[in-house]
């Protein structure tokens, strides 16, 4: 199933209709959940990976949907079957950042007994980045029954995170040659002017990088948060990995405006980060302390690379890692022997 989901202007709301190409997928489950009862017997809720989140950080939202009807739930066949509220303290309606936000649904069957689950972020549509407490509703309208459902709300708070002190000057320029005009309507950044045409005969957009960490409830994570030249205004928050307290992270920009970040997360594991103006993880690497510990350093044509350690290949790695191949059998009724 596609979904699409679009925020009137004046309403703090998000709906869901079928006029844009944001694939959301669902995940047909069976089991128990603690959703909320309805009278038609469409069960509902919304889950969080987690309950506090640092300003403008990417939220995890589950929707589940359960189908005790008895018969096939058809969703998605008005635009507005869904809908998203959100409230802050002494039940504040949130108001909306943006109003063109449409996740691509089209209609989708949930058999009777199933449960339907798909993942929502509403970060870049609403205003919950001062500190407080937050509730998240919903309501789902059922067309061929005239009904709705209410979902099951769920709460989060929003915690300041702690910028590090001591990083050296971190702003740099952002040729708009090298930008797309969609890329900077995803991150919501107005400065640069409608119609201004992306060529090295304009001046830069001015982007500044800081490393911000969180700690919530003894977990410790980095972030690098890119904003706008005041550095109030944030375009993109990328969490680059657990942060390990006890040692300063080193940074550098490469020839390309690049930040590259390398912190400890553990006692003897590093993390090495590419992110770049566009708040993209463009690498992303782990090394081990051996004789040398790891550090930054430029090469000869201005580059970054890292000095020192033993480079460990993982999962996580990005590019991802290339698979091994396969071995060759020397018993050609094996797959992959070699030929006579």
């Amino acid at each position: 199933m596609e979904l699409i989901s679009r925020l009137p202007g004046k309403a703090a709301r998000v709906r869901i209709s079928s006029m844009k190409r944001t694939v959301v997928l669902w995940t047909l489950l069976f089991g128990l959940l603690p959703l909320a009862r309805s009278q038609v017997g469409v069960l509902a809720g919304v889950s969080l990976e987690q309950s506090e989140l640092l300003p403008d950080e990417k939220m995890d939202l589950k929707l589940t949907i359960q189908n005790r009807s008895g018969q096939d739930l058809l969703l998605g066949t008005v635009s507005d079957w869904l809908t998203f509220t959100v409230l802050g303290e002494k039940d504040r309606v949130v108001p909306l950042l943006r109003d063109d936000h449409k996740y691509t649904a089209g209609e989708t069957n949930v058999p009777a007994g199933l449960f339907a689950s798909s993942d929502f972020d509403l970060t870049p549509y609403f205003d919950f980045r001062q500190p407080g407490r937050y509730t998240i509703k919903a309501t789902i309208k059922i067309p061929q029954w005239g009904q709705e459902v209410t979902v099951t709300p769920v709460s989060f708070t929003i915690v300041n995170g702690i910028r590090l002190a001591n990083m050296p000057d971190l702003e740099v320029g952002v040729p708009p040659a090298v930008a797309k005009a969609a890329e900077y309507e995803l991150m919501n950044m107005t400065d640069m002017e409608p119609g201004v045409p992306f060529s090295s005969n304009h001046p830069p957009v001015i982007r500044k990088y800081f490393l911000e960490r969180s700690d919530v409830k003894g977990d410790m994570k980095l972030f690098v948060r890119l904003t706008d030249a005041t550095g109030n205004r944030t375009a993109r928050l990328v969490p680059i990995g657990p942060f390990f307290g006890f040692t300063q992270p080193d940074v550098m920009l490469d020839r390309a405006m690049d930040l590259h970040v390398l912190h400890q997360t553990g006692s003897q594991t590093f993390t090495y980060c590419v992110v770049d103006t566009l708040g993209q993880i463009l690498q992303r690497e782990t090394y081990q302390y051996t004789e040398q510990r790891p550090v930054l350093r430029h090469d000869e044509a201005g580059g970054v690379v890292v000095a020192g350690g033993k480079r460990v290949v993982t999962a996580s790695d990005l590019p991802p890692p290339q698979p091994a191949a396969p071995a060759l059998s020397a018993d050609r009724n094996f797959p992959g022997s070699k030929p006579n």
